[in-house]
């Protein structure tokens, strides 16, 4: 070797002496208290520059072999092993681990190359190169601002899912029910124009005065206003059926802009238009009316069969904007050959969103492939429950529906029930006492309901001596003119006409908040307007009458994962004490005749229920 550590004193001995543990001979034995004190230590941490500077051990050959280093290290042993006392350890070895540690070091250069350096070109500050060896580029990343932006996309992302989660609680509906199309459980609000409303003082009523008292029917909470006939008829309003042109609105009402103006004010207060349509005629071909023009209707077919109620309902349906067609006198067309025909013609003029109401009896007479058709292109069968059936009969009726075809299949029409009408005498006529109770009950049925005109405030029909003077206008005895509570009702210096005339009965005005409560308890409780339920592709219906007692009814209505909902009606005159703990147990009162009664816990033990009294409970779960 070219040179000796400083500490070294003689010539081989010193040397392995030195190049093993710097200057501590191998006898010095540190925790003998009479040892020698030992020669002062040189030792340097076996990576520092000067060490490497220095001549140290090599495994390339130049300076000194391994085997040789092994001999050196026996003699070294040999020579210090005479003190017993000493402690003797393996420098060489230890040298030699180091100098492998040494020659396998790498270290990355300023430029990112990776260094793997031979003893003599190791450096400590990594800056040393070699060939052949470089780094992937990934090394020489900017790592400080790329773990910034991880960190903030982390966060974003994390912020992001906490709003959107808080979102969809703000915005999560407190109430999950079934999405139905416009017409389905909904109240109708059935109103003859001539009866209701007169803004200009002649004696009858027009579409302006009916546009003046559109947020009073929208206050009562109906989803539909259904006109009664307005079309042009000869000696209207008192013969009202007489139609002479289904294109044109009788005069008396008002002009079709007035028309126009009123189907923009309902559409404008999100409620729907049905009109009262005579079908006069069947979709026969053009050729037989001696017509050759064609219409195209709203899916852009064109259509030939221009009879003149097809004609109609093309024109009310999609140049005023209607939204609906009862077919008045339809079941006197069941028969004919182009009757199927003709629905399928129909209701491919107005769309799927819009409706056609046909009546029971319509249902009722037509068979085969008539029936078929109409249970498929017919929307709502209009059902009338009859008061002079008395209790058991109204029982009977609901029960015949309800058990009926009408039931069989999800997509057959749903009822559209009605206990007043244009065609039938007023409830409070002959059941003056029971008015509200038949309402509560036609409200807890499943399907739609009807509200005639006046029902909502218990108007009766004319004064028995008037329609005898005017036994002519038999046929429009309930049309009395309607009576609201800011308004005088009957009009001065004007013709004497049954629908000018006061009703036999004084409006109570007691009963609208009874009926707008009962409407607002039935549109949002789907155990009452949800018709049947749907189990693996049938239908069960969803509804039990029952007749505890003579004047007593009680219907139950329920529907999964709802809470039950039972009807208690006393429609008879006698106060009747009941115990219904066998088939209830308790509930609250939700809607009724007696306002005072809502929100009370009824328990269905020994129950006494008044005269002409209903409610309604919703049952505990």
């Amino acid at each position: 070797m070219d040179s000796l550590p400083e500490n070294s004193t003689n010539g081989g001995s010193q040397l392995e002496t030195s190049d093993y543990l710097h200057g501590v001979k191998s006898s010095t034995c540190l925790l003998l208290p009479t040892t020698p004190s030992p020669t002062t230590l040189d030792f340097q941490h076996p990576l520092s520059e000067e060490l490497i500077e220095q001549p140290f051990l090599t495994l390339n050959g130049d300076n000194i072999d391994i085997a040789d280093t092994q001999n050196d290290a026996t003699a070294g042993d040999s020579s210090s092993s005479a003190d017993s006392n000493s402690v003797v350890q393996d420098p060489v070895s230890a040298q030699l681990i180091n100098n492998i540690s040494m020659l396998d070091y790498q270290t990355l250069s300023k430029n990112g190359d990776l260094i793997i350096g031979q003893a003599e070109d190791v450096k400590l500050n990594g800056n040393l190169k070699i060939n052949n060896r470089k780094l992937p580029s990934f090394v020489n990343w900017n790592w400080v601002v790329i773990r910034k932006i991880l960190l903030w996309v982390v966060l974003s992302g994390l912020i992001a899912c906490l709003a959107a989660i808080i979102g969809m609680i703000i915005t999560i509906p407190k109430e999950c029910n079934i999405d139905l199309p416009w017409y389905q459980g909904k109240v109708f609000y059935e109103v003859f124009p001539a009866s209701f409303k007169d803004s200009n003082n002649d004696g009858t009523g027009d579409f302006k005065g009916l546009i003046t008292k559109l947020d009073y029917i929208q206050n009562l909470g109906v989803a539909a206003i259904r006109l009664n006939y307005i079309f042009q008829a000869d000696h209207y309003p008192e013969d009202y059926n007489n139609v002479t042109s289904m294109l044109d609105i009788d005069r008396s009402l008002g002009v079709l802009k007035d028309l126009q103006d009123l189907i923009f004010n309902i559409h404008k207060r999100n409620m729907s238009v049905i009109l009262d349509l005579p079908v006069i005629s069947m979709a026969l071909p053009s050729l037989i009316f001696n017509s050759t023009s064609s219409i195209i209707i709203a899916n852009n077919t064109e259509v030939n069969y221009l009879d003149p109620t097809t004609v109609a309902i093309i024109h009310w349906s999609q140049a005023q904007g209607v939204d609906g067609f009862y077919l008045k006198k339809l079941e006197n067309f069941v028969n004919e050959p182009y009757f199927g025909r003709t629905l399928q013609i129909w209701k491919q003029i107005i769309g799927f969103n819009k409706i056609l109401i046909a009546s029971e009896l319509a249902y009722s007479k037509a068979t085969g492939d008539a029936l078929n058709i109409l249970l498929s292109r017919i929307d709502l069968i209009d059902v009338h429950i009859d008061l002079e059936e008395e209790t058991a009969g109204i029982c009977d009726k609901i029960k015949k529906v309800v058990d009926g075809q009408l039931w069989s299949k999800p997509h057959y029409p749903w009822v559209h029930w009605n206990i007043g009408n244009v065609n039938s005498e007023r409830i409070a006529t002959k059941h003056i006492n029971n008015t509200l109770a038949l309402t509560v009950l036609e409200f807890v049925l499943p399907g739609t309901v009807s509200i005639f005109y006046g029902d909502e405030i218990g108007l009766g029909g004319i004064p028995d001596d008037v329609e005898e003077d005017f036994h002519e206008h038999k046929d429009i005895h309930n049309l009395v003119q309607m009576a609201f509570a800011d308004s005088e009702v009957t009009p001065t210096n004007v013709e004497i006409l049954p629908w000018n005339l006061k009703s036999v009965l004084k409006p109570n005005y007691d009963f609208l908040n009874v009926i707008k409560n009962l409407i607002k308890v039935r549109v949002t409780t789907p155990t009452i307007y949800l018709r049947a339920i749907f189990k693996e592709g049938v239908m069960q219906p969803n509804v039990e009458i029952r007749q505890t007692e003579e004047d007593l009814i009680v219907i139950e209505r329920w529907y999964p994962r709802r809470n039950a909902c039972v009807f208690v009606g006393n429609l008879g005159s006698k106060t009747i004490t009941a115990d219904l703990s066998t088939m209830f147990y308790g509930g609250k009162v939700i809607a009724g005749t007696n306002s005072s009664l809502i929100g009370q816990v009824l328990y269905f033990e020994k129950v006494t229920f008044s005269p002409n009294s209903a409610i309604i409970v919703k049952m505990e779960k």
